[in-house]
């Protein structure tokens, strides 16, 4: 179930707003994920897409789990076959190669999921939220960062996320009108923020001067607001400059 789509509940915006500001920070390497993960309280991994391997895991998913770290990463592509039931994790991993294609680190996707540990234990329900974290070599395998959240207790994990990444209310207060925003719109506003003018966005992304003065008058309504200081706000605040 992808909680990209229309119909968002508070919870969930929350949620994905605290975790948008966490993977902004990794990916800034403003934090490190091995040093912060310990406090999360939920389950955060990354795994490498290429291998369907797991590289890193956090203390609480190893104990969720009952598996070290060493454990999980040998387990290979093994590991979608012994925590989760077949038939959910099979549908996942399409809707994920799916995501994949966007080839979008800003988006986040989004999904319930079961999980147990053992053929002797009851599967629990989590939200996964995954984002692809952004290369920081040519060449290097594709990575996605997984944090699982327990469903009953989505609320705290966000709230604890959020001290961890110092944010203010801002970003959860605009998060639904930055996930209405295109990928093209996010360029545009890339630029904009940079000093271009709309003919320089014109020739750039080879769209008509129509086309471009169409797209910041979207861009306008969609944000609210009311001058270039407002947007470069928006802009900084959303790793979109």
């Amino acid at each position: 179930m992808s909680i990209v789509t229309p119909g968002y509940s508070t919870i969930e915006i929350a949620n994905q707003a605290a975790l948008f500001s966490f993977n902004n920070k990794i990916s800034s390497n403003q934090i490190n994920i091995e040093d912060v993960g310990n406090s999360i309280p939920g389950s955060v991994m990354v795994q490498d897409m290429d291998s369907l391997t797991n590289v890193y895991m956090n203390n609480n998913g190893c104990e969720i789990l009952k598996h070290s770290k060493e454990e999980l990463n040998h387990l290979g592509p093994e590991y979608y076959k012994i925590f989760f039931p077949a038939e959910e994790i099979n549908m996942i991993m399409m809707e994920i190669k799916k995501f994949l294609q966007l080839n979008d680190p800003t988006r986040i996707y989004s999904f319930f999921q079961r999980v147990r540990p053992d053929s002797n234990s009851d599967y629990k329900w989590y939200l996964s939220n995954v984002r692809l974290l952004k290369p920081t070599a040519p060449g290097e395998s594709i990575k996605l960062i997984n944090i699982a959240l327990a469903v009953d207790n989505i609320s705290y994990a966000a709230k604890k996320i959020n001290s961890i990444c110092e944010q203010t209310n801002y970003v959860e207060k605009n998060y639904f009108k930055y996930l209405q925003l295109t990928k093209r719109e996010k360029e545009i506003i890339y630029l904009i923020a940079s000093g271009y003018n709309s003919r320089y966005i014109s020739d750039s992304l080879f769209i008509s001067l129509h086309t471009v003065n169409n797209h910041r008058k979207n861009i306008i309504s969609k944000l609210n607001v009311k001058g270039l200081v407002e947007l470069m706000k928006f802009a900084v605040a959303f790793s979109i400059v």
